[in-house]
């Protein structure tokens, strides 16, 4: 009976220490799993791993992760590339988040986001090539700033932005702050303006000389870039 008892006893303490919860450096509990496998047999070693690394984002025995953070920076003039991987992967690591996703999305109409390969050269192609797709120099109904606001509905707009335009001082002074650019708002809307990027294993999942980036189209300026980091 004393036998029995003992085997309860040490399946209760094995099974508290595999659910144990620990701190996650993005605040609450973080439940990490630790279940004990016998030795599998070599045919049966790869469904083993499936099966353990399955266990571990298991929602039920592990906690949810979502962060948000704002990255800044201040940018170039014209067009300049950023390199923002370094910071994302920060972001996972502080918050221990082994499987899930990050959200990447810049904040302006004149900025965009994509992933391909930092290259000194390859971003003075890129420059070129933008400017040739989009010359800044070119007619654009946009840069025709004393023409607008043209519709009831842009009116509305300027005025949620906290522009009084019914005021004629007030409409002249937010004409003369907007700027020629209607060649970034139409670079921006080709490369898109965010990215939804898998993470494996705790790392982001992109290829090896993949970048996550920034791309300014009107610099100089300070942005914004929004990262969520959403998983186990």
């Amino acid at each position: 009976m004393s036998s029995l008892v003992l085997l309860v006893l040490l399946h209760v303490l094995a099974s508290s220490l595999a659910f144990s919860p620990t701190a996650s450096p993005c605040g609450g509990n973080r439940q990490v799993s630790s279940p004990s496998f016998p030795r599998a047999r070599p045919a049966l070693r790869a469904e083993t791993k499936q099966s353990e690394r399955w266990r571990m984002c298991n929602p039920l025995t592990s906690m949810m992760v979502c962060k948000y953070k704002t990255l800044t920076l201040e940018t170039e003039p014209g067009i300049s590339v950023w390199d923002i991987t370094p910071q994302i992967k920060e972001l996972i690591k502080e918050c221990g988040m082994r499987e899930g996703f990050v959200n990447v999305i810049s904040r302006h109409t004149t900025t965009a986001v994509m992933i391909n390969e930092y290259e000194s050269r390859l971003i003075k192609d890129l420059q070129s090539y933008f400017l040739k797709i989009a010359p800044p120099d070119d007619k654009y109904l946009h840069n025709e700033i004393h023409l607008r606001p043209e519709t009831e509905e842009d009116k509305r707009r300027v005025l949620q932005n906290n522009w009084d335009i019914n005021d004629p001082n007030v409409l002249e002074a937010w004409r003369s702050q907007e700027p020629f650019n209607a060649h970034s708002h139409l670079l921006s809307m080709m490369l898109g303006n965010s990215e939804s990027i898998p993470v494996s294993d705790g790392k982001l999942a992109i290829g090896q000389w993949q970048s996550v980036m920034l791309v300014d189209l009107d610099g100089p300026r300070t942005r914004t870039v929004g990262i969520q980091v959403f998983g186990m």
